[in-house]
């Protein structure tokens, strides 16, 4: 007995020994540096800072970093029991795990570092550009790095079987321009709606990741490491020439963190085209093609004389003398709205009604019908020019739609459905202003169906305020009409008229 009792004493301080090797720790980076690191909503330090884990800090962890300017960004980490150690010591007494379960060196984070990356928070009121985001090329299939110092294949064992569906990373890039200035939309070339988003925005981009380099530890669910990518983005004219306007290689690392291997390349696309948005030359370079890209869409400058309008005695006589100024206007594929704003023939429509056509008819409120040539048209604001041979046409009155209030009545005169309906009117209020897809309108719920659309939107004076364009449908949003502003529709026909 005198024997067993210095042995067993011994044993218990070789456990102590083993358990004595101190608590785990993780080294927290951020990038950029000197952000404010939380440990379960208490601050503890600024990055880098070494953690050390103590049981009073819980068994799930949550890590915030947060830095003046910039967005906060947090992950959750869960330590672990540390078998390995338990396993020393069973061995070393003969008996089942005896140990101190308070002992925090009983315990294992699954990384000892750690870098968060924090992004810009975005300017108040900052201008946001469509950009449209073709397929993403990828030219890596080897070389990707490392899985647990294996290396990353690309099939069904490997770590990143993503690679073999490159189309899905689109809408990873998409996805990270969001709360950027970036209005990214995913689209196909060569598609009637791919093509009309990207002639909206006067170019398109198509990212080329280049390499890829992963440094991955963990499991195939639970991988944690960084992930390298060298993208070249290729910002190319709406034109469809294949020079680049403006091109830009980034190499960014986005550090995973106890997700799924191939979600961890999806973050570091996201990541990268977050970065992409961070460069501060990248918004004047976009807003400089965008705006050429309007000029010429504008098309040649044309002043006009300014027109003798139709006259009326009071509000009771407003609408029916200003159906004069409103015409049908018709094409092979259907019928849409207008409105004449000189004497000698000029109207306004929606550049959708006209289409592809360079001739249409107009047929007027007193019965007749002319031909109308198609002047210019511009898609972006979908708006349209139009002519007719006459040197009497009844004129509406351009109004200042900057000075609408909130609740002011508007009317809407148009050929909402069939042609025996034209000449119709609606009343409504003015319900806002909206931006969709960078563009301001006017909402109001003005009853606006197909066949309005090119009609004027009229204010209670009388005077033509915006061009009936566009109705929303749908759960929730039926009764939400829209209208080009008359300013904003003559400035990008670049018409003017003399004083």
């Amino acid at each position: 007995m005198r024997i067993a009792l210095p042995l067993i004493s011994f044993l218990l301080t070789g456990c102590a020994s083993v358990l004595g090797t101190g608590a785990p720790s993780i080294t927290l980076r951020s990038d950029p540096a000197e952000a404010t690191v939380y440990i379960n909503g208490v601050e503890r330090g600024t990055t880098p800072y070494t953690l050390d884990y103590d049981l009073n800090d819980g068994r799930d962890l949550s890590i915030e970093m947060r830095k003046t300017g910039y967005r906060s960004n947090s992950i959750s980490m869960h330590p672990t029991v540390n078998k390995g150690i338990l396993f020393v010591d069973a061995m070393l007494l003969n008996i089942p795990y005896i140990a101190d379960s308070k002992n925090p060196a009983l315990y294992k984070l699954p990384i000892k570092d750690h870098t968060m990356t924090l992004y810009k928070e975005q300017a108040p009121g900052a201008t946001k550009y469509l950009v449209p985001v073709t397929e993403v090329v990828v030219h890596p299939t080897e070389k990707l790095g490392t899985f647990n110092q294996v290396p990353i294949r690309t099939d069904r064992s490997g770590g990143f079987r993503s690679l073999t569906y490159p189309e899905n990373f689109t809408s990873d890039i998409v996805s990270g321009m969001k709360e950027t200035w970036m209005d990214g939309k995913s689209v196909r070339k060569g598609t009637t709606k791919g093509d009309e988003v990207i002639q909206r925005a006067k170019l398109y981009l198509q990212p080329d990741i280049k390499r890829i380099n992963a440094t991955l530890t963990g499991t195939r669910s639970h991988c944690y490491g960084p992930v390298e990518l060298e993208v070249l983005w290729r910002f190319l004219p709406s034109s469809g020439g294949t020079e680049a306007l403006y091109e830009r290689t980034t190499t960014s690392t986005y550090y995973a963190s106890n997700t799924d291997s191939d979600n961890a390349l999806a973050d570091a696309i996201r990541h990268a085209a977050h970065m992409l948005a961070e460069d501060h030359e990248l918004p004047e370079r976009i807003a400089a093609i965008y705006g050429s890209g309007l000029q010429l869409a504008k098309g040649d400058s044309l002043l006009f004389s300014k027109p003798t309008t139709i006259a009326f005695n009071s509000r009771k006589e407003m609408i029916s003398a200003l159906v004069q100024g409103v015409v049908t206007v018709e094409t092979d594929d259907g019928h849409g709205s207008g409105f004449a704003i000189t004497n000698d023939g000029y109207l306004i429509t929606n550049a959708h009604v006209v289409g592809d056509a360079s001739l249409v008819k107009v047929k007027f409120h007193k019965g007749f019908t002319l031909d109308a040539q198609v002047v210019k048209v511009n898609r972006d604001f979908d708006i349209c020019l139009l002519k007719v041979p006459a040197s009497d046409v009844a004129a509406m009155a351009i109004g200042d739609d900057n000075g609408l209030m909130l609740g002011e009545e508007l009317y809407a005169i148009g050929t909402p459905l069939g042609l025996e309906l034209g000449q119709s009117v609606s009343r409504g209020i003015m319900s806002g202003r909206r931006e969709i897809e960078g563009r301001q309108y006017i909402q109001t719920d003005v009853s606006i169906n197909p066949g309005n659309s090119g009609g004027p939107l009229i204010d209670e004076k009388g005077n033509v305020v915006g061009v009936a364009t566009l109705k929303i449908s749908g759960k929730g949003l039926e009764g939400l009409g829209f209208g080009v502003p008359i300013s904003v529709a003559l400035e990008m026909l670049n018409v003017s008229f003399a004083r």
